[in-house]
């Protein structure tokens, strides 16, 4: 059975931390809209399918394991009931035709409730309990509909964000006349991206995954929180914001400076906060941080800032493959020969909470830069 959660929930990360086993963290959500999703289409009959096209994920992560996927479903009323459709599936493939790269993956039965983002937990739900491994880009995640919603008094169906569609990432499986086969969404008038995402683990080993080392903590490992006793975050987290939760900076992808895929993932922040990362060539106080606002700041040295955006569900990702970023390597004047540098996110948490502050910190990352 696929577990569900409704709405947008933080993820929950695994670190690899000193003197801790390594474990793959979970990244994401991955995903090609950018709203939350409002428009319905109530367009479709059994066994026809929508999806993403999932590209741009960094070469050093693969293989991948997906571990979530999260679905818009709404109806133009509001207030269905829950319904159960066919499936959800993962190709091999993108566009032109998705199912060319075979069906990698196919759940069955999935409950879908009206006006949430519905999230499945498939990790471990291969055939015989196994991971849901991905090797490739560009692979292709949909639903395949069993309730028809294509006429009155029009049941719920896939949701898409309003603010204008991708070419290319966004498909749909049409059935009779006069369309049939696989389609770009955009050629069907369809105005924007399908609310659909994933989370992954990183390939642990060489080449790819978790590069870099987390410290920093205020689970206690650390100096003291400002507000402790009981701010302490979770293990690996930075000290406790308004939500209950630590802020959390991590990493994957290739730390080179010729072929850099780095991206750094912040998590556990409020939902929409303002978050910025900066960079510096020492770590503060021995890798322990000192107290400063809400939190602990862990970096220190020559710093630089890498840039600022709001967070969506608590999240943000920082360079290769994001739109708009430049590579970590060259926003943070990496020289040829590599280096050592700490990471850390700050962020705003304008909520009554802890001192007077209205921001905080998340724990720290170090990374070692190759030429």
């Amino acid at each position: 059975m696929l577990s569900i959660r409704s709405l947008l929930p933080l993820a929950l990360f695994a670190l690899a931390l000193p003197g801790r086993a390594q474990i793959c963290p979970e990244l994401g959500p991955i995903q090609v809209h950018t709203g939350a999703g409002t428009i319905t289409c109530p367009c479709f009959v059994a066994n026809e399918e929508a999806g993403t096209v999932f590209t741009g994920i960094p070469a050093g992560d693969f293989p991948i394991e997906i571990t979530k996927i999260g679905i818009g479903w709404g109806s133009q009323s509001g207030g269905a009931l829950p319904t159960v459709e066919d499936s959800i599936n993962i190709y091999g493939a993108g566009l032109p035709n998705p199912a060319a790269g075979g069906t990698l993956y196919s759940f069955g039965a999935p409950q879908m409730t009206d006006g949430f983002v519905n999230e499945f937990n498939v990790e471990n739900q291969a055939p015989g309990g196994g991971a849901v491994v991905i090797t490739s880009q560009p692979f292709t995640v949909t639903l395949r509909f069993f309730n028809a919603n294509n006429t009155p008094p029009y049941g719920p169906s896939m949701v898409e964000d309003g603010n204008g569609i991708t070419p290319g990432r966004n498909v749909v499986r049409a059935i009779g006349f006069p369309f049939n086969g696989w389609y770009d969404a955009q050629s069907l008038g369809v105005s924007g991206d399908w609310v659909l995402y994933i989370k992954y683990k990183a390939n642990c080993g060489t080449g790819g995954g978790n590069p870099g080392v987390a410290y920093c903590f205020g689970d206690g490992t650390g100096a003291a929180c400002p507000c402790d006793p009981g701010q302490a975050g979770g293990l690996g987290e930075g000290c406790a914001n308004s939500t209950g939760n630590g802020g959390r900076i991590e990493a994957s992808g290739t730390p080179s400076v010729a072929n850099d895929t780095l991206v750094l993932h912040l998590s556990h922040l409020p939902a929409t906060a303002a978050a910025i990362i900066f960079q510096g060539t020492l770590q503060q106080n021995g890798g322990n941080g000192s107290q400063l606002n809400d939190g602990l700041l862990c970096v220190n040295g020559s710093i630089i800032r890498l840039g600022t955006k709001n967070s969506v569900a608590g999240a943000s990702d920082w360079g290769f493959g994001i739109a708009g970023d430049p590579l970590v390597s060259v926003r943070g004047a990496i020289p040829a020969v590599g280096g050592t540098r700490h990471y850390q996110g700050w962020y705003r948490n304008s909520a009554s909470f802890c001192t007077p502050a209205t921001s905080n910190y998340t724990n720290g990352w170090s990374v070692t830069w190759t030429p």
